[in-house]
This record gives C-alpha cells, structure tokens and sequence, in this order.
C-alpha cells in the first residue's frame, strides 16, 4: 500500500526517476552518500510495462552497462528489479564512487540500451558536492523596461561542507563565498532540501546596455553575457565543480538610424535590420528632455522602420534603438525636432504711424500645412481672448495701439490632440514720452520744436494743432524738426510722440505764432540834457505778441561812424535812455551873404556849422550887428533873418555864430554890407 502511495503523485506514464517515495525529473543529481543501500536505490520506473532486461549505463562508458550482479572497485552498484506491472529497475551503491565512476548513468525500459526503441532517463550520481543547476531567472519578457534586471541562480547540492562557492562574469566574480557549511548556514544560500543540503545562490544583476552591475560590483560587456559558477566540492577542494550559462545580447547596435519623414505630431524613422542570429526585435525608445515619452516594442529582425505617434508639435526628441534578444543591446540614437505646429508669427505696420492710436498692425500666424485646416486658431491680445480664425493656414489678426503708450503681446494658439500650441509677438511702446519738449518761433514761416527722450526709440511723430484743428502729423527719427507755414497770429499746440513699434503717449508744447508786429506810434524825445536822451513811444495795440522793440540810431554825423547802432528793450517798455557828453559847437557857419530885399529890408542868410563841429543838435543861432550893437538871439534852426530899420549908406559889420543845448560857438568872420551901395 506503501508503494502505491508513493507511486499515484507521479506520472503515469513515460520513464521517470524516483527517490525516497519523490519522483525526480530526468537529469536530477543524487549524492553517492544518498544512495549506498538498497533503502535508498535510485528507482527507474516506466509505468503500465513489464520488465524485458533494462540497463543502467555510466554515460561516459557505453559499453560496460553496470553489472547488477558485481560489487567492486570498477562497479560498485547493485541493482534489484521488478517486472510488473510497472517496470522498475532499482540502483544503489554497494561501495563508494570513486573520481572515474562518478557523473551520469542513464536507465534504459524495459530493454537494454542497445534498443532504439527502449525509454531512456537520466541521472546525475556524484562524490561529495555537485552543481545541480546554474540557471537565468525573471528575465525580461517586457523589453520596454530599461534598464533591465534578472537573477543567476547556482544549486549547489551534496556534502554540507564545502570550501567555497562563486559566480562571475569573466574575471569578475559577482558573489563569492568560501568555507560554507550547510549546517550553520556560514553562506547566505537558501536551503531547499534539507536532507540532501541542496542550497540555492542568487545574484541580482542590471544591465544598463554597457555594464553588468551587482550592487557595487560592475563589469563593462558587449554581446552575449557568459556567466560562470564555480564550486569546490570538498573541504579541501578536491576539484572544482563547474557550469556555464549564456544570456543571448546583441553585439552591434542597429546602423542607418534615418529620419525618414515627420508631421507636427509624427516621427518615422528606419535603421538597417540585423540578422536573424543578432537579433530577434528592436525596441524604439522616445524620451524629451528627460522624460520618457513612449517606449515601443518592435517583434522580428527585420521588422526595421516605426512611426511614432501622438507627438508634441515644434518638439525636439532623442530616439533611441536597441535589438534584443534575450536583453537588450547597445542603442543608436538621433534627434528628432517635430514640425512646429505654428510655423511662424510676425507683425506688417499697415498703415503710418503718424495715424497713432488709429495706426493699423497685420498679425500673420502661419500653421504646418499637415494640420486639418478645420483646426481653429485663437487669438490672445495681453491676456484677453479676441475671436478664432477662419479656416486656413494662413491666419490674421488686425490690432491698433490702444491705448497709447502700452505694449500689445498677441498669442497665437492652436490645439491639436487636446494640447495648446502658441507663439507669441510683442508689439513694443515706448516706457514714457519725449521729455523737455520746446518750441521756438524762428521766422515769420517757422518753428522749431525739439526734445529729450529717456528711453528707447525708433523715431518720433510731432503733431500740432491750432485750436480744435489738426494741423499736420508728421514723423522724423531725430529730436528735432521744422514746422513750416504756420498761420500768423494762432496758438500752436503742438505734440510729440515716441515709438518703437506703438507710439507712446504725448508730451506737449504751446507756442503762439504772430505777423510782423505794426510800427509803434508818438516816437518823441524828451530829457535831452548834455548825459542823455529819453526815447518815448505808443505800445501797439497787439503789444501781447510783441517780444522786444529795436531802437536803431545814426549819428547826425554819417562820416563819424562807419554803421547803425542798435538797442533791445523789453516787450511792454515804451520809453528808454541813452546817454552821451554834448560841448558848445566848435565851429561856425559858412557861405554868409546879404541880399537886400527892398529899401527897408535885407535878407542874412548863411549855411550850416559843419557837421563835425556842431557837437550835437543846433538849436537856434546868434547874430551881431558889431557896429550898430544889435544881437539877434534866434531859437529857431532857420538860417536866415531879415534885417529891418538899417540906414541906406552905412556899412554894418554882421556876424553869425550856431548855438546848441550846451551853448554858443564862434562867430563867423564879419562880412562888411553897405547898405544901399552896391547891394
């Protein structure tokens, strides 16, 4: 009843190992210690057959199958065997293996091995330790996952004591353990049969594409990964046990990675395929920046072109591909930058900017032609939505400066895919006005009008107006400018504006334009004395146009001066003195004759002092009759007199002399007149 609980948990049918009521798959290892009576055979079972001879053969030596009847140095097992109804041929050992008779037997149902034909299984049967299995566990099966991470795991099985036991790649050891007893677990293996101290060793291992790293323990490899792991099968290392374990990794990178064409929110790009034995897929990674955006699986060698999709528009990417097979290889990577979704925005001044706040700007927002024409785009002026456009990949918008002297940001938008696209264009104003604005009258047709500015400029526009009227609205890139033609007798207001591309607001200037002013009227002298003349006149009736008045004077002597001089005075004075030094004339008249008139009555006549000896204005003249004693004082500046009363027959002797304010100058030489004689 024993046996056949034993026997109903494993198969039923096909040849299988079974050991202390387990059954054992075919390659399974037992410790010679394990197996030295027949209590503890190693059972080779085919269920439902009868026994015809069955054969246990040392693999290495084919042709000396064990003779179950011997028990020596050279053969040291025993067998025992049932017929039926399950044929069943029991192996144990008699004595110990030695170096020779240790390693693989095979079992041969329900005939010899010598019949192709019979069922084979194997069995490992070793002295002291042995590796029973050095394995790769959890490898990716998500090649999208990077970097990657698996394990190696080295069963070792046997004796308790052992001296060591290690895991490397090339001369690298991962892990390395000496002087490992199973008893005290001296090593950090995990035990899964007690009784036959089977002990499992695991690393963890990633691979980063170029190194094989262990927590601090790395090692630079390219293609495939050759793992080994090493066991000394006794206290004092007899031998050393030995598996190898290959992980398939492509050599070379995939060549040729070629942009091969590209929308706003495509990408395809196509390598050169690797050969079915380099490769059996790729793996298409796409990060921006640094954020993985999507990682795609490609299946099959020669599988060597995608198209990435649900991209960002105007977006550069870092592409990167990798064959794999059982892990990933090294990457060829390129750049990528997607079509912008909004190609290019840009401004075009309409109309002049001396139109100011009626100044017209375009704002022209070109899309890629891949977009769906249908797709709207929007329009922000600082901040504020203003309307969507109309179909087309062309799209305008029409802003004006207002109000004046603040920047315009337009933004274009676009969405595609849920996500917003925008650029944007700064239309910049000035940060203040002009300052120091002046304006000067030049000439009867011209003011001047000029100014500082404390910020960045591109030119100015001057605007003037008389009254309610806009006069004129002109622009100039200096900080001055000459207005012409400007009407007499008007109030100028006169603006003046800066720009860089909007105009800024005004700083302002009032300047009053007038006509020649009229003469000024009841132009007289007064106060003449010998240091001064005061100068007196009427103030026109206009006098509030009036900037100064210009007083010109000649002296009465043209040869004593070579031009005019000429005084200013202020605009509401109407008097002013000049002073000078006047002397009695120094000189006397000339050309002094006599002509008688009638019987009674003669005409003195004379020319004037010249004019160098005057010594300032004559004012009247003193004559003398010197032998009649009669002075004739004349206050007037006529130069002649009529002599009344003189007696016909006498000679008289009559001289002349100038008088001015200071006082009287010579007398001439007398002329001698006989009256009546000769006359």
């Amino acid at each position: 009843s024993s046996a056949i609980s034993v026997f109903t948990h494993c198969q039923q049918e096909g040849i299988y190992l079974e050991y202390n009521g387990n059954c054992y798959p075919n390659g399974s290892y037992f410790w010679d210690s394990s197996v030295n009576a027949a209590n503890e055979a190693i059972s080779c079972v085919l269920p439902g057959t009868s026994l015809t001879t069955g054969q246990w053969v040392r693999v290495a030596d084919p042709d000396d199958p064990v003779d179950c009847s011997s028990n020596s140095g050279s053969d040291p097992f025993r067998c025992t065997n049932v017929t039926s109804s399950d044929a069943t041929l029991n192996l144990y050992l008699a004595q110990g293996l030695t170096t020779t008779t240790e390693g693989w037997y095979k079992c041969c149902l329900p005939t010899d091995c010598s019949d192709p034909n019979t069922n084979i299984i194997f069995a490992n049967i070793f002295r002291f330790v042995e590796i029973e299995s050095f394995t790769v566990a959890d490898l990716p099966s998500d090649m999208t996952v990077y970097p990657q991470e698996y394990k190696l795991n080295c069963t070792k099985i046997g004796f308790y004591l052992y001296n060591g036991i290690s895991m490397n790649i090339s001369s690298t050891a991962l892990a390395s353990y000496t002087s490992c007893d199973d008893r005290s677990n001296t090593c950090p293996g995990t035990v899964l049969v007690s009784f036959s101290n089977t002990v499992r060793y695991t690393v963890n291992i990633t691979w980063d594409g170029m190194t094989v790293s262990s927590g601090s323990i790395s090692q630079s490899t390219t293609g495939d990964q050759m793992y080994q792991c090493r066991l000394a099968d006794h206290p004092d290392g007899y031998h050393i046990r030995i598996r190898n374990v290959t992980i398939k990794v492509p050599a070379t990178a995939p060549s040729s990675l070629t942009e091969v064409s590209k929308t706003a929110t495509t990408i395809t790009v196509n390598w050169t395929a690797l050969d079915s034995s380099d490769a059996d897929g790729y793996v298409v990674n796409v990060t921006s920046d640094t954020d993985t955006v999507q990682t795609v699986q490609v299946e099959g060698n020669s599988n060597n072109a995608i198209t990435l999709n649900g991209l960002k528009g105007g977006t550069t990417y870092s592409i990167t591909v990798r064959a794999y097979q059982q892990l990933l290889g090294p990457a060829s990577t390129i750049s990528v930058q997607t079509l912008p979704v909004i190609n290019s925005i840009n401004w075009t001044l309409v109309s002049s900017i001396t139109q100011l706040n009626n100044t017209q700007y375009r704002i022209d927002c070109l899309t890629t032609t891949n977009i769906n024409p249908s797709t709207d785009v929007y329009w922000l002026v600082n901040g504020v939505m203003k309307s969507s456009s109309i179909l087309t990949y062309n799209n305008t918008l029409l802003v004006y400066p207002d109000p004046l002297g603040m920047s315009v940001n337009v933004t274009c938008i676009a969405m595609i895919g849920g996500t917003n696209y925008s650029q944007s264009v700064i239309l910049h104003a000035p940060s203040g006005p002009p300052n120091n604005v002046r304006g000067f009258i030049l000439n009867a047709t011209s003011i001047k009008v000029n100014w500082t500015t404390s910020s960045e400029a591109n030119g100015y526009v001057i605007e003037h107006t008389t009254g309610s009227v806009t006069r004129n609205v002109v622009s100039t890139s200096e900080d001055e400018i000459i207005l012409t033609d400007p009407s007499p007798m008007s109030t100028y207001t006169i603006s003046v504006y800066s720009y860089i591309d909007l105009p800024s607001v005004n700083s302002t200037v009032t300047v009053l334009r007038f006509d020649v002013p009229s003469p000024v009227t009841s132009l007289s002298v007064s106060n003449v004395s010998t240091t001064g003349i005061r100068v007196n006149w009427t103030i026109p009736s206009s006098d509030n146009y009036v900037t100064y008045y210009t007083i010109s004077y000649t002296p009465s002597c043209p040869e004593l001066s070579s031009g005019n001089e000429t005084v200013s005075v202020g605009p509401h004075q109407s008097t002013t003195t000049y002073s000078y030094t006047l002397i009695a004339p120094s000189g006397w008249p000339s050309s002094i004759q006599v002509l008688q008139i009638n019987s009674t009555a003669n005409r003195f006549s004379w020319n004037e002092v010249n004019c160098s000896e005057r010594n300032g204005l004559i004012t009247g003249y003193t004559v003398i009759i010197s032998n009649s004693s009669i002075t004739y004082n004349l206050t007037s500046t006529e130069r002649y007199i009529i002599l009344n009363d003189l007696v016909f027959g006498t000679e008289y002797n009559i001289s002349v002399a100038a008088v001015n304010s200071v006082g009287r100058g010579p007398f001439s030489d007398p002329i001698v007149v006989e009256i009546g004689m000769g006359m």
